[in-house]
């Protein structure tokens, strides 16, 4: 079966290097904010542009802590997207603020066009997910906020790793931004991790504090924090697949461009994206209004695909036993039509061909 991810055999590829590292973590005894740590620092906060790069143990809490580092709490609204995992929601309602959701285009992103008809005075964030590695229109969406002051803008970049606009990796243009690093996303650790990004040094400041329990000294709390550090193992993994990266992010490329140059002229069509420049391909979505049958003819040709996300999270029990209902007419279509097919840097030129011919037999029968 091709797979539709590849965390299996990336651990194994790095497996030796990766316990090289370990074994000197051992050595050394710092297990938590050491040397690995630093170092995986200094290489996101160069990946973005000089920016500071505060880690700690989710993407999640570097939501969290963007959102109290700006002062956002109950009594604020803060717009989001629904077709996200639910951990972006979920952050909003983590520090007491009210979660608006927008609806999306197309290229399931939100714009401009979706944020606007909800400001207000209440609003105090918007939270643009670069969904799938695609980059929002965050100029666009910056420019709008700018204009109605005290509305901050923090990208969702939890898929995004890679992905630039006019060459410049996203998440770095706005008051702050959170990457995740789970094993299933392009750089993952072998557990869970984050990074906050923030060209404040105020911010920044803020977040290293409050990761650590809010302790300027061992014994001397300066804030009440939170636990949030990425230990040094996630870090030392984190800085021997930091290397492969690019690479990693080329071939995903080059099998989107292949599956565009293929699928064109197929009722499936080519990624939601339509060749988006800048797209670090995390997923490669197409849509189907045939989806559970694509997905079974696909399955029994040896090919797995999923379903990001098939339940909005204004779907979600979560959200109606605690929001207002709301109706996104583009968001939930497409979640009715969206499959993910396999993109990553361990299948063949074999395996991408199999993939592309396997649609266009579906689309002609």
């Amino acid at each position: 079966m091709i797979q539709c991810n590849n965390v299996e055999e990336q651990a194994r590829d790095l497996s030796g290097l990766i316990f090289e590292r370990w074994r000197h973590v051992l050595t050394e005894g710092e297990f938590v904010l050491g040397s690995e740590v630093s170092q995986f620092e200094t290489w996101m906060s160069n990946r973005c542009g000089g920016a500071f790069a505060v880690s700690m143990n989710s993407g999640t809490d570097a939501l969290i802590l963007a959102l109290r580092g700006l002062g956002i709490g109950p009594g604020d609204e803060v717009i989001t997207c629904s077709n996200t995992f639910v951990a972006t929601v979920g952050a909003i309602v983590a520090i007491g603020a009210q979660p608006v959701l927008a609806d999306v285009g197309e290229d399931e992103l939100v714009n401009v066009d979706t944020i606007a008809p909800l400001l207000n005075d209440r609003t105090r964030a918007v939270i643009p997910v670069h969904l799938r590695g695609r980059p929002a229109d965050i100029d666009s969406i910056l420019t709008l906020c700018r204009a109605r002051d005290g509305i901050a803008v923090i990208e969702d970049c939890a898929q995004a790793i890679g992905t630039t606009i006019r060459g410049r990796q996203v998440g770095t243009s706005s008051d702050a931004a959170a990457f995740s690093l789970h094993p299933l996303k392009t750089l993952g650790g072998l557990g869970d991790g984050g990074v906050l990004v923030t060209t404040s040094a105020k911010l920044a400041a803020y977040a290293r504090n409050a990761r650590n329990h809010g302790l300027a000294t061992r014994n001397e709390s300066v804030m009440f924090g939170i636990n949030s550090r990425l230990d040094s193992l996630q870090a030392a993994a984190l800085n021997v697949k930091a290397q492969r990266l690019d690479q990693w992010l080329h071939r995903r490329r080059e099998i989107a461009a292949f599956y565009d140059e293929r699928l064109v002229e197929t009722a499936t069509g080519i990624d939601l994206a339509k060749g988006k420049r800048g797209s670090s391909y995390y997923h490669y979505v197409v849509k189907s209004g045939q989806r559970e049958k694509l997905q079974e003819y696909l399955s029994k040709h040896g090919i797995h695909t999923s379903v990001h996300y098939p339940t909005p999270v204004h779907y979600q029990k979560a959200w109606r036993s605690t929001q207002p209902s709301v109706v996104l007419p583009t968001t939930e279509r497409l979640a009715r039509e969206i499959l993910t097919i396999p993109c990553h840097h361990h299948l063949s030129d074999g395996d991408v061909e199999k993939i592309a011919l396997a649609i266009r037999r579906f689309d002609s029968a």
